[in-house]
């Protein structure tokens, strides 16, 4: 799990939870449902991506790609939200959150990799073609600033195509996006055809991982309709108090507005 030594030295000095999250991010919404499933308290510090908190030496010095969430626990760096899911579950394993059998452990591991590796040709790709780019869009000064901030690859690629001054999107991205998201949510869909749950039949941190993301997605007109599996499971889901705190409520009052 990515372990980070930060430039920004402040944060060495923080004493128990804090996590820097954005109020309408899947990606950090996943760890505050963990921390709300678990009971843990926690400082929050809220980076308004709207405002662009992020694209700051500041945050970078903390996130080295600048991106929601970033989690600190007693002066411990860990990014990444599903790594941060398997950093809480190790530091508090009560109640815990792979109480499957251990031939099943792999297949939570795998589905959060896979939550992982879709975020940014799936799921963010969709959000910007249908209505993330218009808020987010940098200024070509903040777009510069970006630049000189990030070094990794894949987000200097994405942000070039769809985050920079008058970029947009095209209909053959989101094509190839709504195809991906369509294969994972058709396996899924078949694994709930017979199962509460994704893994083992048991509320696991592949639940947690994945439930703030049909959220969004459901904002972002994404069409689950040949998925009625994945619906049933998410509306269960989305019913539990820890789930409406950990991001229904954010998403209320979120200055982004409902749709």
């Amino acid at each position: 799990m990515p372990i980070v030594e930060p430039t920004n030295k402040s944060v060495l000095e923080f004493e128990g939870i804090h996590l820097y999250h954005a109020d309408r991010s899947n990606c950090s919404a996943r760890v505050r449902l963990l921390l709300e499933e678990k009971k843990l308290p926690w400082v929050g510090h809220h980076i308004n991506l709207k405002a662009k908190d992020n694209i700051s030496e500041e945050y970078f010095g903390i996130h080295p790609k600048g991106l929601v969430p970033a989690l600190v626990h007693d002066g411990t760096v860990v990014v990444e939200s599903n790594d941060i899911l398997a950093y809480l579950e190790d530091q508090f394993p009560e109640p815990g959150f792979r109480a499957v059998a251990d031939e099943d452990q792999p297949k939570i591991d795998r589905w959060l990799k896979i939550s992982g590796e879709i975020h940014l040709p799936g799921i963010k790709t969709l959000q910007y073609y249908k209505r993330v780019a218009r808020i987010l869009e940098k200024s070509e000064e903040e777009y510069n600033r970006y630049r000189e901030l990030q070094t990794d690859p894949a987000h200097l690629e994405f942000h070039a195509k769809h985050g920079a001054p008058g970029s947009s999107l095209t209909e053959e991205d989101a094509a190839e996006a709504t195809r991906l998201m369509n294969e994972i949510y058709e396996e899924m869909d078949g694994i709930l055809s017979s199962s509460d749950y994704i893994v083992g039949g048991k509320y696991t941190l592949a639940d947690i991982s994945w439930a703030p993301t049909i959220t969004t997605q459901k904002i972002g007109e994404f069409d689950f309709s040949p998925f009625p599996n994945v619906l049933s499971w998410y509306d269960r889901i989305s019913a539990r108090p820890q789930f409406d705190t950990a991001f229904l409520k954010w998403i209320r009052e979120s200055s982004w507005g409902h749709g």
